[in-house]
């Protein structure tokens, strides 16, 4: 992916299912991207779920702060850093998009303007 100058798509989504993909926040490019799907274990791979369900997650702060580290550094190593919410139930996405934009902007030090 370097070679080719392909960005990464980072994950959080449940693991310990043979669909996981294995937490790695890596940056490839010059662009790094992280996109949460929630860890909805209940539907994960629960055949004829619809998405909206399979997503159907609302994370605490607490595990968006495990986070925190991690897009650190892939900011520091990056031109620019897109972080998705695909948690796609209600308003859970949007909702976790402006926790996230608070964490981040708690930590000034970490997340300069």
């Amino acid at each position: 992916m370097r070679d080719n100058d392909l960005a990464y798509v980072s994950v959080d989504e449940p693991q310990g299912f043979r669909s996981s993909v294995p937490l790695l926040a890596e940056a490839t490019s010059d662009v790094a991207v992280v996109r949460f799907h929630g860890r909805n274990k209940e539907n994960w791979e629960k055949k004829g779920t619809p998405v909206a369900e399979r997503f159907k997650y609302l994370y605490s702060r607490e595990e968006l702060g495990e986070w925190l580290p991690r897009l650190q550094s892939l900011a520091s190593r990056t031109r620019e850093l897109h972080v998705l919410f695909n948690n796609c139930y209600g308003d859970y996405g949007v909702r976790n998009a402006m926790d996230i934009t608070d964490l981040m902007r708690s930590q000034p030090l970490l997340f300069p303007d």
